[in-house]
Order: C-alpha cells, then sequence, then structure tokens
C-alpha cells in the first residue's frame, strides 16, 4: 500500500470516525431530551388542569356547606320533602351546571329531597362529597346533603387539550370516564388533592409521537450524510495537498543524503505548516555549515550557566556564613528587605542585658590559649543558645562579657520583653551548673562566676558607623546604666534596675540589694537582685588560689555527708602542720 492511499485512509478515518461516534451521540442525547422535554410539557400541562380542578371541586364544596347552613335545612324536622329544599337543590345544580345530582337525607339516613323528580334507590347514589347538616336550633346533627357527581364535569377542563394529547379520569374504587384511550401512549398522571382514589392521566399517542421522532431522525441522518460526505470531499483534498509537498520532501532528502548537494531546494507551494516545513528544510540545508559554530555558541552557554549557578552557590555559602555573624532577627529583616543597609536610627523603649565571668582573666591566665578558646567558645556558644530560644537580639561579645537586647528588631511588648529577659537570665545562671560539671570532667576545676545586670529605658537602636563599614546597635544612658549594674552584681547574681523590677514583680520574687550613684549619672539607682524559687540549691563554699570546692546538697544523702565530713577533718589537720 502506498504512502499517499496510507494518508488518504488514515485522515479519512480521523475525520470520519469521530463526526460519527459524536453525531450518534448528539442524535442519541436530542432524542431523549425529545422525550424528556414532551413528559415535562405534559406533565407541566397536567399540573395546570388539575389545579383547576381542585379549584373548581372546592368551590363546590364551599357552595355545598352553604347550603347546609342554611335556615330552609331545619325543615328537616318535619320529614316531608318541602318543596323549597327541593327547588333550592335543583337552582343549585342549574347554577353550577353539573352532571349529577344532589340528595338531601335525614338523620336516619331517609331520603328527604333531591336537585330531580326521578325516584332513585338510595343504593344507586355515588357519595362524591357528603356534608353533614346541624341544626340551628341545638347544634345536634340533623341529615346530610350529598352530590352525585358524575366525571363528566370534567370534559370542560380538557377541551384545549391538544389534538394529539388526551386525558383519562380513573376512579380507582368504581369505574373509570375516558375522553380517549390509546392502548399505547405516553402517560402522566397526577391524583386529586381530596380525593385520592380520583386520578386525571394525561396520555400522548406513542405511535403520533414516534411518527415524529422517526421525522426528525430521517432529517437527523440526511445532515449526518450530507456531513460525512462534506468531511470526506474536504479531506482527500487537504490529503493531496499535504502529500504533494511531502513527497517533494522526501525527494530532497535523498538527493542531499547521496549526492551531498547542500545546494538543492525545495519547491514551496503553500503558506501552510507543510510549506513552513519546506521553507525549514530549504533554511536547514543551506544552515548546515553553521551547525558547528551554533553547537559552540550552546556549550559556552552552558559553562556561563554553571558559572551563574556556581556563583548563586557561592552566594548561599556566603549568607550562611554571613548569618553566623548578625543575629536571626536582624539577618531575617536584612534579607526580607525589612531593614535597609543605611545610616538610620530610631527611639524605642528596650530591655537591655550585659553579663561578664567574675576575673576571668585572672582565672584562666595559666591556660594554653587552645584550651581557653575552646572554653570561652563553648559558654558562649552555650549563652547564645539560651539567648535566641528567648528572642533576645545578641549586640556583640567583649570578650567573655556578653550584650544583648530585647525589643528589636522584634518585640511582644516592653512588659513581655522584660519577662523574657529575666527568664533567659535565670536560665543562664541554672545553666553554669551543667557547664561546671562538664568542664571538671576535661579537667577543669575552678569554676565560672558570671554576674549579670538586666535595665528596661528607651535606646536609639539602628545602623551606626560609615556607609562603608556600619554596626547595628543600641547606644544611650540606659545602655550605659546596664553595663554599671553588671557591674555592681555580686557574682553569681543577676541585679536589676527599678525599672525593670516594676514589669516583672508579679512574676518574679525580687529584693532590694543596693542602691548606687553611676559614673555619669546624678541620680541613686536602686538595685534588685532575681530570686529564682526553681534554681536547685548549690553553693561554691571555697574558691581560692589553689582550691575551690563546690559543695551540692541535694546530690548528697546521710553516708555522703559522713564521708565529706571526714574528709574536711583530715584537711584541716594537714592545713595545721
Amino acid at each position: 500500500m502506498s504512502f499517499k492511499l496510507k494518508t488518504i485512509l488514515l485522515v479519512l478515518s480521523v475525520s470520519l470516525i469521530p463526526y460519527a461516534i459524536i453525531m450518534m451521540l448528539i442524535g442519541s442525547t436530542l432524542k431523549q431530551e425529545y422525550t424528556k422535554n414532551t413528559l415535562h410539557e405534559m406533565n407541566t400541562q397536567l399540573k395546570l388542569n388539575v389545579e383547576r380542578i381542585e379549584q373548581y371541586l372546592e368551590t363546590l364544596n364551599r357552595d355545598m356547606n352553604f347550603m347546609s347552613r342554611m335556615d330552609v335545612m331545619n325543615d328537616i324536622y318535619s320529614k316531608d320533602i318541602d318543596k323549597r329544599i327541593s327547588y333550592l337543590l335543583m337552582e343549585k345544580k342549574k347554577d353550577l351546571e353539573i352532571e349529577g345530582d344532589f340528595y338531601l337525607f335525614d338523620k336516619n339516613s331517609q331520603l328527604i329531597a333531591s336537585s330531580n323528580n326521578i325516584e332513585k334507590n338510595t343504593a344507586e347514589i355515588k357519595k362524591f362529597i357528603d356534608v353533614e347538616i346541624f341544626s340551628r336550633f341545638d347544634n345536634t346533627k340533623i341529615g346530610n346533603l350529598v352530590l352525585d357527581f358524575s366525571f363528566k364535569n370534567f370534559t370542560k377542563f380538557f377541551s384545549n387539550t391538544k389534538s394529539r394529547n388526551y386525558y383519562i379520569v380513573v376512579d380507582k374504587k368504581e369505574t373509570m370516564f375516558l375522553v380517549k384511550k390509546f392502548s399505547n401512549s405516553l402517560k402522566v398522571k397526577m391524583p386529586l388533592k381530596n380525593n385520592e382514589h380520583v386520578e386525571i392521566v394525561l396520555q400522548e399517542d406513542r405511535e403520533i409521537f414516534e411518527q415524529l421522532l422517526k421525522e426528525y431522525e430521517a432529517w437527523f441522518f440526511l445532515t449526518l450524510f450530507i456531513g460525512a460526505l462534506l468531511i470526506s470531499l474536504i479531506s482527500l483534498y487537504f490529503s493531496n495537498r499535504l502529500i504533494r509537498p511531502v513527497i517533494s520532501l522526501s525527494k530532497a532528502a535523498d538527493i542531499v543524503t547521496k549526492k551531498k548537494d547542500y545546494s538543492y531546494q525545495v519547491e514551496i507551494s503553500s503558506n501552510d505548516e507543510i510549506g513552513k516545513l519546506s521553507q525549514s528544510f530549504n533554511t536547514m540545508i543551506s544552515s548546515m555549515s553553521n551547525v558547528l559554530d551554533e553547537l559552540k555558541t550552546e556549550s559556552e552557554n552552558k559553562i556561563k550557566l554553571l558559572q551563574e549557578q556556581s556563583k548563586n552557590e557561592m552566594l548561599e555559602d556566603l549568607s550562611n556564613k554571613l548569618s553566623k555573624y548578625l543575629s536571626p532577627q536582624l539577618y531575617a529583616s536584612i534579607f526580607s528587605g525589612e531593614q535597609s543597609a543605611t545610616l538610620s536610627s530610631k527611639r524605642k523603649k528596650l530591655t537591655v542585658f550585659f553579663s561578664d565571668i567574675v576575673d576571668f582573666t585572672d582565672t584562666t591566665d595559666t591556660m594554653e590559649s587552645e584550651d581557653l578558646s575552646e572554653l570561652l567558645n563553648d559558654y558562649l556558644n552555650d549563652m547564645t543558645q539560651i539567648a535566641l530560644k528567648h528572642g533576645a537580639t545578641v549586640d556583640k561579645y567583649i570578650g567573655d562579657s556578653i550584650m544583648l537586647f530585647f525589643g528589636d528588631p522584634e518585640s511582644k511588648g516592653v512588659k513581655e520583653d522584660a519577662i523574657s529577659c529575666v527568664v533567659m537570665a535565670l536560665e543562664m545562671q541554672e545553666h553554669m551548673y551543667t557547664l561546671h560539671k562538664r568542664w571538671m570532667e576535661k579537667g577543669f576545676t575552678k569554676p565560672f562566676k558570671v554576674r549579670m545586670g538586666i535595665h528596661t529605658g528607651y535606646c536609639t537602636v539602628g545602623n551606626f558607623g560609615s556607609e562603608n563599614r556600619m554596626e547595628y546597635t543600641i547606644i544611650g544612658s540606659t545602655v550605659n546604666l546596664a553595663s554599671r549594674i553588671e557591674s555592681s552584681a555580686t557574682p553569681g547574681k543577676i541585679f536589676i534596675s527599678q525599672e525593670t523590677q516594676i514589669l516583672i514583680k508579679d512574676d518574679f520574687e525580687t529584693k532590694e540589694e543596693i542602691k548606687i550613684t553611676p559614673k555619669g549619672f546624678k541620680r541613686d539607682v536602686t538595685l534588685y537582685s532575681l530570686q529564682n524559687k526553681d534554681q536547685r540549691s548549690k553553693e561554691i563554699i571555697l574558691d581560692e588560689k589553689g582550691i575551690s570546692v563546690v559543695y551540692e546538697p541535694e546530690l548528697q544523702d546521710e553516708k555522703s555527708k559522713e564521708d565529706i565530713k571526714k574528709t574536711l577533718e583530715e584537711f584541716i589537720a594537714r592545713l595545721s602542720v
């Protein structure tokens, strides 16, 4: 089978099969919709007529109730066929224009009067509407007003029905009244609200319906055939247009491959995709000599891309390294764009913290620099982790001293910042016990004592320095006073100012310690110490040159205490020699 024939068959298959499937689905859907719409229209038409019948029956029922309350009905007591009652019933029948008669019975079910003068067996009377009659004098039941109703009354409600639609009135109890009936029909039915044994059925002759449907299907299949024919002709036309340039391209490719003739050009006969393909083929042939240059350019671009990726990795690595030199809050604000690298500052109420190790230089003057660096970094690392955990901004390290503050660039509120700072300081002092044990295991037996100072007040915070070198820090009298408070603190204690004490006094126990007049300040400053109720009781009872003793009562039982006492007595005896 040739390529041309294969292409034509393929195009016809791709065109006709989906078209036929889609059209058949559309036809099936339209057929279902047509049936559904027909039933919906019938149901709507039936509902309207049933509503009219219901209204008619309600009116009839009201009229009978009105008749039952008329004064003339009290004549039932006489048990005579009163002409006035018979006249009333005949006039009502005439007025309502109904098929059927009214009958009046006394309370013993004896016929008193009717709307006709024909004697009728009471057993033959069908009570469609039965209304009880009560006396106007003593309100007792004196009889019944009955309507023998014929379904022929419904005929006037069906007179405007379309010629192909007909109604059936079905009485489930006794009989059936037919306007017209088909052996095979579409039906919708609805019972009467107050007479559920009566159903109104609307039917349509299925033969007429199917005849109309067949006419519709004939037009549909004619449209389907015409569409398929047009698609076939169009497919053949475009198949030829598609195949001709492809064959031409195949011939050109064979010439270029076998003869290496790069000057050969394909004739372009259209501006569609095939024409563009032919043009591209010509361009490809004429530009074969530039392929190596393009490959070279692509290689260079890839090298540049790799270099850019390397730069990005370097920047990321630099960013990670830079984060080690900045507090997390400052680092985040700079890289998010919230903090600009300009010389600027602002006034803000902060809680400032200072700490340092008491007599650090004297304590470590005999240590090797490597051991000293390890110990100091260990201390600063743990203290910094605690500070960051509580949201502190680490300002700087000055040897063994730490300066940090709460309230910028992030703040929970002045009081909450002060509380966070105090909780942090207490945890730092508590953590010193863990560090002592760690360092003693490494052979450093002389423990550190850390003093801390906290003050809350207004500071100037921002970038200070020059355009080429700046530092994010805080300045002001609050910073100086916090540093003086720390210098005045007892080793191992946390001293706070009165400003901080006022903010945290509801959450922590404090004790007034001393009053000082810091250098550069004219007023006295009252200092308070923090009382940590949860801190484990431990006491360094001796810390002198050449000897250091740490006593931990909570770790001792009675036997250990006796052993310690004996050891100390032996030690004192040796000192006396």
